[in-house]
């Protein structure tokens, strides 16, 4: 039979969240939490301990992939067949577990990683599902009555990764720190043949940055309102992602011209204008250099200025830590 551990990645999470957090347990053969919260939080560790559940501090030194790492690496020493990653944002559905362990006991010790359909809280719409050969982008039909299908991407958040598919693929880059994590691991799973699957029979309610509807005269459009440092990583890794697999994935390209489009949208339609256009720019550039890492160590005066409050609304817990991967 299939052990399925999970993951559990932690930010400043709220009291619902660690209730739901601690509910998990009952479903799944093991868990272990990471938590991303700067300040270590001894009670919230004894809390979890009393429910048979592993807490780490990881402090959010590497960000979301390597919290990713230190939980999945825990998981697999101790003998887990496959690992469910999840956010502190997502709620997952009643049948989650048990759907998850039919598909990993019948892909047996294949490497592979499968994920839920995604449902945007936000806009209460469906995340459109793509699959590539690499050059075009098509979207796929998925119903509950399809069935699983290989797809291009998975949020990280509801993803199972085996453990033939984690030793095959290996970490998540660190170095990325947060935004397009997800996305580079992905693609880096198509390089080394491992199929990535989303499976119809799992809808994850869940939440992509702040996004909100606008209309601008007869168009209706979308935008993510995250804050300038998310603009800054997303730009950067982004380009990085380019020039690591768009030869091979020249479709890899879409994502800048998605940088690109967003520039528009924060011009006319987002606060805080500047800082996010100075943090997709320096991004840019960073990226094009290979200069990664926490934005603290590549830009610390960029962030010393912005963490203040300059050229923003409203302050933000961290820098470097958000909903996504």
């Amino acid at each position: 039979m299939t052990t399925l551990g999970a993951v559990v990645v932690l930010f400043h999470p709220t009291a619902e969240q660690i209730a739901r957090v601690v509910k998990l347990r009952r479903h799944c053969d093991d868990l272990v939490v990471v938590d991303n919260t700067p300040q270590p939080d001894s009670q919230l560790a004894i809390s979890f301990e009393a429910h048979d559940i592993t807490f780490i501090n990881e402090g959010n030194r590497n960000g979301i992939a390597g919290a990713h790492n230190r939980g999945l690496k825990i998981q697999f020493e101790r003998g887990a067949d496959a690992v469910a990653l999840i956010d502190q944002d997502s709620v997952m559905p009643d049948n989650y577990f048990p759907v998850m362990r039919e598909i990993c006991t019948t892909l047996a010790s294949q490497p592979f990683m499968v994920g839920p359909r995604i449902f945007e809280e936000a806009i209460q719409e469906y995340v459109p599902v793509l699959e590539t050969n690499g050059i075009a982008v098509r979207q796929l039909d998925v119903r509950e009555d399809t069935g699983m299908q290989r797809c291009a991407t998975l949020i990280s958040s509801g993803c199972v990764i085996s453990r033939a598919a984690f030793a095959k693929i290996g970490s998540f880059d660190e170095k990325l720190f947060i935004d397009c994590v997800d996305t580079e691991y992905c693609f880096r799973a198509r390089a080394c043949g491992v199929p990535v699957y989303v499976t119809p029979a799992l809808t994850l309610s869940h939440r992509i940055g702040d996004l909100r509807r606008h209309k601008l005269g007869p168009y209706k459009t979308i935008t993510l309102n995250h804050p300038w440092y998310r603009r800054y990583y997303n730009a950067r890794n982004s380009v990085q992602l380019l020039l690591r697999h768009g030869r091979r994935y020249p479709v890899i390209f879409l994502l800048n011209l998605f940088t690109l489009r967003e520039v528009f949208y924060i011009a006319f339609l987002e606060n805080a204008k500047l800082a996010k256009l100075i943090g997709i720019l320096l991004g840019v550039v960073d990226g094009l250099s290979g200069r990664l890492g926490p934005i603290e160590h590549t830009r610390p005066r960029l962030a010393a200025r912005f963490a203040n409050g300059a050229g923003r609304r409203r302050l933000e817990p961290r820098l470097g830590q958000g909903r996504r991967g």
